[in-house]
């Protein structure tokens, strides 16, 4: 695994925990909330580098897209 695939790893991780807190949601439908926005795209591209940001930020950028239908 890769520096990069931990980092993204590690921040999925800690917004299922974030979307299961604020949402009540299980840990099934957090995930799939995740891996099929447009911010999982984003945060897995290397030129963007959004995998590099702290989790509470790159969460702000999916709850924003997961409450509106856009990703900003």
């Amino acid at each position: 695994m890769s520096t990069k695939d931990y980092l993204v790893q590690s921040i999925v991780s800690q917004m299922v925990v974030y979307l299961m807190d604020e949402f009540r949601w299980d840990m099934i439908t957090a995930m799939k909330a995740i891996y099929h926005s447009e911010l999982f795209r984003k945060l897995d591209d290397v030129e963007i580098g959004l995998y590099t940001q702290s989790p509470k930020y790159v969460y702000c950028y999916l709850k924003k897209e997961l409450l509106t239908g856009k990703y900003i």
